[in-house]
């Protein structure tokens, strides 16, 4: 099975390509949930758009979802979308013990905020969903 986050934004044509990998943040989500945790940052799953039925559906299972997220129809502006990824590089970048594919995870991530620079720069507002 292939799970990967990718941004969806509130404009379906944004005039630039949306596309993002998020299969190594999706791999590496419990040990990012940890990193966040530690560094007194929201976990990913806050920025996820889809409701957390949709995503049980699609996974079979019960999630233990974060309880100050709401998950259904809920749009991040760019510029904190921008700053929470920054962040989270930052966190990475300066931790102890290496995140697991590290690389890979910073790849993820800075596909996402050129992604974001971009909604930016056109006005759009974003949130994760799931793919599986």
């Amino acid at each position: 099975m292939s799970v990967a986050y990718y941004i969806v934004l509130d404009n379906d044509e944004p005039g630039f390509d949306t596309f993002v990998n998020g299969k190594a943040i999706a791999h590496a989500i419990e040990e990012l949930d940890q990193l966040c945790e530690q560094a007194d940052l929201p976990m990913l799953e806050s920025f996820v758009g889809q409701s957390a039925e949709d995503i049980e559906d699609m996974l079979g299972e019960d999630i233990d979802w974060p309880e100050d997220g709401e998950l259904e129809h809920v749009w991040h502006t760019a510029d904190a979308g921008i700053a929470y990824i920054e962040a989270v590089i930052h966190a990475i970048q300066n931790m102890q013990h290496g995140l697991q594919a590290s690389d890979e995870v910073l790849e993820d991530l800075e596909e996402y905020k050129n992604v974001l620079e971009q909604a930016k720069k056109v006005g759009a507002k974003w949130h994760l969903a799931l793919d599986i």
